[in-house]
């Protein structure tokens, strides 16, 4: 025998991915994206005539959704079908969202003006945080980690976090870090 008959057939692959990316392998996650990333890029820079960092950014929420909910599939061309359904929801999310930031924004543009001013008091009163209450806003608002993430991370429960975020931002909506 040689040793091309133990190779997989792509349909063999979506099925060995995706129950893998189910049960939370992230070494099948990664396969999936070294196998399927340019094709999600080129799919969506095509269909939106967008950059391709926008396209990235697609991809990025997209691998999110499936890691977080990945289909059962049993041929290759169903697994690329979903992703590129799955990408394209993104995208059109983004650009609907885009679309009301800037309506909102030529509604309002004081406002808008006023947001703009306000970035360096915020990074005044971000100055006053401790260390701790720094690393949860940038680990939910930066690095957009998920509540249940930051729990693990910091060895706290999920309510605990999401109250110390909420208090966090309470106070600095306020105008006040102490």
């Amino acid at each position: 025998m040689n040793r091309d008959a133990f190779r997989e057939s792509d349909d063999e692959w979506a099925a060995r991915v995706t129950r893998a990316v189910r049960s939370g392998s992230h070494e099948a996650l990664a396969e999936v994206y070294d196998r399927c990333a340019e094709d999600i890029v080129r799919f969506v820079r095509g269909t939106t005539r967008r950059d391709e960092s926008f396209a990235l950014d697609c991809l990025q929420e997209m691998l999110m959704r499936l890691a977080a909910n990945p289909p059962i599939v049993d041929a290759h061309a169903a697994l690329l079908a979903w992703m590129r359904v799955a990408a394209l929801n993104v995208a059109r999310n983004t650009v609907v969202a885009e679309a009301r930031r800037a309506r909102r924004e030529s509604a309002h543009p004081r406002e808008a003006r006023d947001d703009a001013n306000a970035t360096e008091p915020a990074a005044a009163l971000l100055e006053r945080l401790d260390a701790e209450e720094a690393a949860l806003l940038r680990m939910r608002h930066v690095e957009g980690m998920r509540i249940a993430a930051i729990a693990r991370a910091v060895g706290a429960t999920p309510r605990a976090v999401e109250s110390a975020l909420r208090r966090l931002v309470a106070r600095l909506r306020a105008g006040g870090a102490s």
